[in-house]
């Protein structure tokens, strides 16, 4: 398993837009249907100007790959995309040693 942790710097005041984009979007439904999806959470900044973080659960950095690769992936990044003052990166991975 490996934890993929992507950082999402939005736009100042769109943070509830943004988590309403991502359940309307449907993110994690999508990312489950790509294969080798475990889970995910959303997580909001407590302290305004950080950013979003999104962490998700994967059966390997095949799985990522694979939805870094899906062309739904690209349609969701582009409809948030206006909420975002950054471009996405792809997220960084990690793996469980404890």
């Amino acid at each position: 398993m490996v934890v993929s942790v992507l950082q999402l710097a939005i736009r100042p005041g769109a943070e509830d837009e943004l988590v309403r984009a991502f359940e309307e979007q449907d993110v994690f439904g999508h990312s489950r249907r790509s294969g080798g999806f475990l889970g995910g959470r959303l997580l909001r900044p407590v302290q305004a100007g950080d950013p979003v973080v999104v962490i998700a659960e994967w059966e390997s950095a095949e799985s990522y790959q694979g939805w870094l690769d899906n062309p739904v992936r690209g349609e969701l990044s582009a409809a948030i995309a206006p909420l975002l003052a950054e471009q996405v990166v792809p997220g960084r991975l990690y793996e469980e040693v404890l």
